[in-house]
């Protein structure tokens, strides 16, 4: 049973601390504290509401907070999180009534009653004048504009307004702010799309079936704890994997069926392995490469799961090590290490935890994958390579940039190998490329290419 005397707001507040203080991820931190606190379904979601809504939305939160706060206090880390935490109600959760929100935020200040009455005053006035403020017009400076309303870092925002316009940069920074569904691809080892949607509606979980994966199952939003303790078990069983809809894409771009041997770099944590693993039948092998056992660990225990029989592993730096044993395969795939700014909607910190520099060093990491990778690979063979980024310079121009070290490549169009993908998900090239504010999932890039001498 829940504790009476939990403070579900003291337990979001110890998640911000610990992510400001530390590199950890909001994911990593927020399950270390759920396995710490016993808490039901819905004091689950509310504390993760609260973290990942204060992560997301702390520019803009900040914008708001210091029109109140006198610039000459100095608020530490603490008080700016517990500020951050009560103007995060106020401005976004409609459920929480204000009073209750201020009054409850107001107790996580233990510093006597000139704090508590500083944070009082800062969120009282929050919740009066708010509504009053106003963003620097989107006509006139667009890079303030979308950096505050929607809560982005101003590099970010600058570098997308001036790679793909006002309107692009508005719409994807708003869709990549929404919280994403959860997806489900089925294991078509065991069952079909249409008899799992059918099973799970018999336990009375309501899917609907994925415009853009074969595969592919959303989930709506559960609301009781018993759904919760449902669905919880369902996750547990082989013939599901959780893995949204524009990564279910790679797999079938391999055209698996008829592989014998299929060398997956970057593999873990093993979604597009078991994918293959499935598409293939469990025939042929499956070599999954990823840098470290702890990692290649993850990937077994998955495989195991959903009972992807046909994977063997190796632990290595695929920049660097010797790959002479991908000569014998049909295909390798390229899962590449990425900024991940197509996951925006699921990773609300990336954000805040990627530069410039960060970029530029990513590329050459990709690059070096397909390098060493390539030389290797038979004629005939398939390379595909793809990332969840919506950066052309992670993407395209790392394929063209290749295509020009290594001419004996050549790109093939990814319709015939997708043709349920819609038209505007494919760019001129025959690359993949799904956005969210297009199709309603992550953003994600993927190219097929083959070794034709």
């Amino acid at each position: 049973m829940p504790n009476p005397h939990t403070n579900l707001r003291e337990i979001a507040l110890t998640c911000l601390m610990s992510i400001s203080q530390t590199r950890a991820s909001v994911t990593a931190v927020v399950n270390s504290a759920f396995r710490k606190h016993t808490l039901s379904g819905r004091e689950r979601r509310f504390v993760n509401g609260l973290v990942y809504g204060v992560v997301r939305w702390q520019k803009r939160l900040d914008w708001v907070l210091n029109h109140f706060i006198n610039p000459r206090f100095q608020v530490d880390a603490r008080h700016r999180n517990i500020l951050r935490l009560g103007a995060f109600q106020l401005l976004h959760l409609d459920g929480v009534p204000a009073h209750a929100a201020i009054f409850e935020t107001v107790q996580l200040a233990k510093g006597g009653h000139k704090t508590s009455g500083f944070i009082n005053a800062v969120l009282r006035s929050v919740q009066r004048k708010a509504h009053t403020l106003t963003y620097p017009p989107l006509s006139e400076n667009p890079v303030e504009h979308i950096s505050l309303s929607q809560s982005y870092p101003t590099w970010m925002v600058k570098r997308w307004i001036e790679e793909r316009g006002v309107s692009w940069t508005l719409a994807f920074c708003r869709a990549s702010n929404q919280v994403a569904p959860l997806s489900l691809r089925v294991n078509s080892l065991v069952t079909q799309r249409e008899e799992l949607r059918q099973s799970l509606a018999a336990s009375g979980i309501a899917t609907r079936l994925s415009q853009i994966a074969t595969d592919g199952l959303i989930l709506d939003t559960l609301e009781s704890s018993a759904d919760e303790n449902t669905l919880k078990a369902l996750l547990n069983r082989e013939d599901i994997y959780v893995q949204d809809e524009s990564a279910m894409l790679v797999a079938p771009l391999l055209a698996p069926e008829k592989m014998q041997l299929i060398v997956e770099l970057c593999a873990a944590p093993g979604g597009k392995t078991t994918h293959l693993a499935h598409l293939m039948g469990n025939s042929g092998k499956i070599i999954a490469v990823d840098v470290s056992d702890k990692r290649l660990a993850v990937l077994k225990k998955n495989c195991r799961r959903v009972g992807a029989l046909n994977v063997e592993t190796e632990a290595l730096d695929a920049t660097q090590a010797d790959l002479g044993f991908i000569a014998n395969a049909d295909a390798v795939l390229i899962d590449a290490p990425c900024s991940g700014f197509g996951t925006l909607r699921r990773h609300a910190d990336i954000r805040w935890n990627r530069t410039a520099e960060h970029l530029r060093t990513l590329r050459e990491v990709q690059l070096n994958l397909l390098r060493n990778a390539a030389q290797h690979l038979k004629r005939g063979g398939v390379l595909v390579y793809s990332t969840c980024s919506i950066e052309p310079q992670e993407n395209e121009e790392i394929i063209h940039r290749f295509l020009a070290e290594f001419p004996m490549y050549t790109v093939e169009h990814a319709r015939p190998f997708l043709p349920h993908l819609p038209p505007n998900a494919l760019l001129p090239e025959g690359f993949v490329q799904t956005l969210p504010q297009e199709h309603g999932v992550d953003g994600a890039f993927a190219a097929r290419l083959r070794k034709t001498q």
